[in-house]
């Protein structure tokens, strides 16, 4: 049965607003390997004492009066899934901000990731002063917002030769139960929405906003696997996990129908099902990078 009655844009916010709870209970934590090599990229962790969770010694604070620098600025932050992994590898020193455009998700983040500041609004509009971040990450999020009003807020934002790192985890469809379940979800997307949205590495379409408006450094990549892959207990959670997905339509029907016809995939499918055996669902880390230019 395939969506028809909403379109992705109209409803994808609400998704997050209704089922922000699931997302934080049954999405994974960032692999820490992968965010750490990205932040390495960044020029946020000192490559000889990383494991110390120091930050680089050389100051690159602006010269610019009283305005407040940040460390990071993780953009389209969602609970904060990522934004502890950087605290817990740059340490409590760090100076993180968060920013998300949905307020349940912002007061999710709060009380996961205390002493962070974090506010609700949207990627195309921060509310940061010019240079005032030395990196932006977006982890799990820029196909939301990969246009060019975005791409020039983030610029804003950044002091000179402050990078931008875009951290993807993108499900593993050469595993038998991402490559059944995405054949099933395929079938309940919305009818508008790209398949970046399913999988960042299936649809590279988001990178165009980056031709479009030459703000920052050609993209630079990292993919590989996650150190510690997902396990979940049963089938049912893992039906949870994927209805956490916004490419699926949101009306009340089609996600009914939608999960139990996932659910018997995955009770069913002789090369899925548990046997006894927790469910893994295997991901890669899809690290991109760029520095901004100086206009």
């Amino acid at each position: 049965m395939s969506a028809t009655k909403e379109t992705y844009s109209d409803a994808a916010r609400d998704l997050w607003e209704t089922t922000n709870d699931d997302y934080e209970k049954f999405r994974p934590s960032h692999d820490e390997a992968g965010v750490r090599v990205l932040l390495e990229h960044l020029g946020l962790v000192d490559n000889v004492n990383h494991k110390n969770g120091t930050l680089p010694t050389d100051d690159v604070t602006p010269k610019n009066g009283d305005t407040p620098v940040y460390d990071v600025l993780d953009v389209g932050a969602g609970t904060g899934k990522c934004t502890r992994v950087i605290k817990d590898i740059l340490g409590e020193n760090a100076r993180i901000v968060a920013l998300d455009p949905v307020a349940g998700m912002i007061k999710q983040l709060k009380a996961m990731v205390p002493g962070v500041d974090a506010f609700v609004g949207p990627c195309e509009s921060i509310p940061l002063p010019d240079n005032s971040v030395k990196a932006v990450v977006s982890s799990q999020s820029f196909h939301f917002y990969a246009n060019e009003s975005a791409l020039r807020e983030i610029h804003r934002v950044l002091i000179p030769g402050g990078k931008f790192g875009i951290n993807f985890t993108a499900d593993d469809e050469a595993s038998p139960l991402v490559h059944g379940v995405y054949e099933l979800v395929r079938k309940y997307m919305y009818p508008d929405c790209p398949e970046t949205f399913l999988n960042p590495l299936l649809d590279t379409s988001w990178k165009n906003c980056f031709d479009a408006a030459p703000l920052f450094t050609p993209l630079e990549e990292h993919i590989f696997p996650w150190e510690n892959q997902q396990t979940l207990p049963d089938a049912e959670s893992v039906v949870k996990l994927f209805m956490t997905y916004s490419a699926i339509a949101r009306e009340p029907d089609v996600r009914k129908e939608c999960a139990e016809r996932m659910l018997e995939l995955l009770t069913t499918d002789p090369a899925i099902k548990q046997n006894g055996n927790p469910l893994e669902v295997p991901r890669l880390n899809a690290l991109f990078w760029c520095t901004k230019k100086v206009q």
